[in-house]
């Protein structure tokens, strides 16, 4: 019985050993042979190889080779170089961007890697399986480890890939010149020296300024290149984005006929802003990320600001940038809600926070003409558009003077219904002004004469909602793209039982026909 399990015990041991055996022999497979002999050596023997070991020469970079420093190489064959000499030419930039100072040893590689190249630019060196790439060009051949280095060869040149700003420089200049608008000079406190105070107590520097651009801040350094870090921008190229804009303006009509008549405003504001919020990611995106998972009916991803959206675009075209990938559209169109919907303007952005529940007119954002001074509040209130509104009460029977005007965001030319959504009792007579033009005069105390019920100059009715309502009218005088300025002119207490204003918000529905 003992020689028995003795004999089996041996068995297993010669197994074990034979097993470790075959693991440490695919280990030493998988490694690189080494060849003590200078890498330059090996490539100028090599015919496939001339073409490139002449540039090398032509460049001078032959004395690279000199000393023992590593390099990885990645090399076109001679048809390589034939095929771009046919379209193009050879440049000292592109015969960096096959060289680098960082030794490559594609077994130790999984997935996605940046290369810097000789000129500084970024490559993508990637490994998917047995197979390995550089910017989505196959490698053929790996070589041996030299004393100085080894090198890849590869049956296509490798043309040093744009940033993502040069891409859309080249591509479509409208987002090159938006991330241009957002440049800016701040002071860089921690490197200027305070140096007194002015007469109003604000500290004055020996300033020191910096070059600061808001996108690159809030979204990612298009115009920079990192190793490590990279995003995905989906943006619609300059032709795609053209026809949409055609299309828009086809339905808004009147004076607007193609893109060009598409004011630029409106797009750094609003349509531009709307597409980095849905196409600007962290990271290189492949297209299988942007397919909607089974069993669900959208796609919501997160955005490089963190926030949640929802995808409702296809995304085509993948180009490898040296710092990301750039993305155009399957088929691109503009959302009409972007400026066929309606504009809510709160009435509490026309103030200012100046202490705990304290505020101010915001002077950028209103302007106030009153015989004496009553102090505008922002008040929580739960049902309020955006759970708050602007309150400023007048002494009871007031009967001085009040007037307030502000600007709304930009709207199209076209006609409107705006609505004004108050408190029934709080308010007065007021002219309500639009574009200097008189829209109608308002009387607060309608809403006790109708028992709290406003007929809108529409169609249909505006009923209570606690002590609040709404009032509208007409508005046929926007004649241009812009601002569009509203003043409301307080000319009687009426007969409402508390004197002042109280905006929820004012909304502007268009309406074509």
């Amino acid at each position: 019985m003992n020689i028995q399990a003795s004999s089996i015990a041996v068995v297993i041991l010669l197994l074990l050993l034979g097993c470790e055996r075959k693991e440490w022999q695919e280990h030493y497979q998988d490694q690189p042979e080494t060849v003590d002999q200078n890498i330059w050596e090996v490539i100028q023997a090599d015919e496939e190889l001339s073409t490139f070991a002449g540039y090398i020469r032509e460049f001078k970079y032959d004395t690279l080779f000199k000393t023992n420093d590593p390099f990885t190489l990645f090399i076109p064959t001679n048809d390589a170089f034939t095929g771009l000499l046919d379209t193009g030419s050879m440049t000292r930039t592109i015969l960096d961007y096959h060289i680098s100072r960082h030794f490559m040893q594609s077994v130790n590689i999984s997935g996605k890697r940046k290369v810097q190249t000789f000129g500084e630019k970024f490559a993508l060196f990637e490994r998917s399986g047995n197979r390995v790439y550089l910017d989505g060009i196959e490698l053929t051949f790996e070589s041996p480890l030299y004393r100085n280095g080894k090198y890849f060869i590869l049956d296509r040149v490798a043309v040093p890939r744009p940033n993502l700003y040069e891409f859309y420089a080249i591509n479509n200049p409208v987002l090159r010149d938006y991330i241009d608008s957002q440049d800016s000079i701040i002071l860089d406190r921690e490197k200027s020296r305070p140096i007194g105070f002015d007469e109003f107590g604000n500290t004055i520097y020996d300033t020191v300024a910096i070059e600061y651009n808001k996108f690159e801040e809030e979204f990612f350094p298009v115009s920079e290149e990192f190793r490590f870090k990279t995003a995905t921008i989906v943006f619609p190229l300059e032709d795609d984005y053209n026809a949409a804009l055609d299309e828009m303006a086809q339905e808004l009509g009147d004076v607007y006929q193609d893109h060009t008549d598409i004011p630029l405003e409106w797009q750094n504001e609003i349509l531009i802003p709307y597409l980095l919020e849905h196409g600007v990611f962290e990271n290189m995106v492949e297209p299988s990320e942007f397919v909607i998972p089974p069993r669900k009916d959208t796609l919501k991803m997160k955005n490089i600001l963190g926030d949640s959206v929802v995808i409702e675009y296809r995304p085509t075209d993948k180009t490898i940038c040296s710092n990301g990938y750039a993305y155009n559209y399957m088929d691109f169109d503009i959302p009409d809600t972007l400026f066929r919907g309606s504009y809510r303007f709160e009435g509490e952005w026309l103030l200012t926070r100046i202490g705990l529940n304290k505020y101010a007119w915001d002077p950028e954002e209103a302007t106030v003409i009153s015989d004496a001074s009553f102090p505008p509040l922002r008040e929580l209130v739960p049902t309020a558009s955006n759970d708050s509104i602007l309150r400023v009460l007048f002494n009871k029977g007031y009967t001085g003077t009040f007037s307030l005007e502000f600007n709304v965001e930009n709207l199209f030319p076209r006609r409107y219904l705006m609505v004004v959504r108050t408190h029934m009792y709080v308010g007065g007579i007021y002219d309500i002004y639009v574009n200097d033009e008189l829209m109608m005069t308002m009387d607060w105390y309608d809403y006790v004469r109708r028992r709290e019920i406003w007929w809108s100059v529409y169609e249909g009715v505006y009923r209570p909602e606690g002590g609040y309502n709404r009032f509208d009218c007409w508005i046929e005088n926007k004649a241009a793209y812009g601002q569009t300025k509203i003043r409301f002119d307080y000319r009687d207490p009426a007969g409402v039982v508390n004197n002042g204003l109280v905006i929820d918000y004012i909304e502007f529905f268009p309406f074509d026909e």
